[in-house]
């Protein structure tokens, strides 16, 4: 009686112990598996991984060529300013800046040649100060008519700087994620080349790398 109630208790230590092991092992594979699906993404289904890379892209910010556009239209050197190329507000303004100079100068100076030339072919008016130092009314219509010539090219020079700051706004939102490599280099180092001889002579090789 006595040895049949120990082998009971030693079975029931046994499958005790078995349903301990087996409920660890099941603890340590679903772990397992939970590390795996952390370390590897890709094993992920492939919406899942889709939808991870278009939330990415979405947080990374565009330049819209739309939009720079139309900033350097309203206001030149905001497409510029939008797409970060700080050191071309320089070469805008002063470009901008020197065409308009060179039109109003132009013009201050056509008008005063303009009215001292009428004022002058009228013999009953006063003589004016160009008059005065020798300046015929033929001269006087040259030099009007040099500065109207002037200050309409300096309007075609504003508006060609008022298109291309447009157009290089818009260049530059279309190229700002463009990978650029640095490695783009020009080597030269010496080698031997044939020659007609059929003797190899010495020259320059140059490797262009990008």
């Amino acid at each position: 009686m006595k040895r049949a109630l120990a082998i009971s208790y030693g079975a029931l230590l046994l499958l005790f112990c078995l349903s301990t092991t087996a409920l660890a092992q099941s603890d340590s594979l679903q772990q397992a598996d939970d590390t795996k699906k952390k370390v590897l993404p890709h094993k992920n289904p492939a919406d899942t991984v889709a939808t991870i890379e278009a939330d990415t892209m979405s947080k990374v910010r565009r330049r819209s060529p739309k939009r720079a556009a139309l900033l350097a239209a309203v206001l030149p050197g905001a497409g510029q300013i939008y797409n970060k190329k700080y050191w071309k507000l320089p070469l805008v303004y002063g470009a901008l800046g020197t065409a308009g100079f060179l039109y109003f100068n132009n013009r201050y100076w056509y008008q005063q040649y303009r009215t001292a030339y009428i004022n002058d072919l009228e013999e009953e008016n006063p003589a004016s100060q160009y008059a005065l130092q020798g300046i015929s009314t033929n001269q006087l219509r040259d030099a009007a008519d040099a500065s109207r010539r002037n200050m309409e090219y300096a309007m075609i020079g504003f508006a060609l700087g008022y298109a291309l700051q447009i157009l290089d706004a818009t260049v530059d939102a279309h190229l700002f994620y463009f990978d650029v490599s640095d490695d783009l280099s020009l080597n030269w180092s010496p080698s031997m080349m044939p020659s007609p001889m059929g003797r190899p002579q010495q020259g320059l090789a140059l490797n262009l790398t990008f």
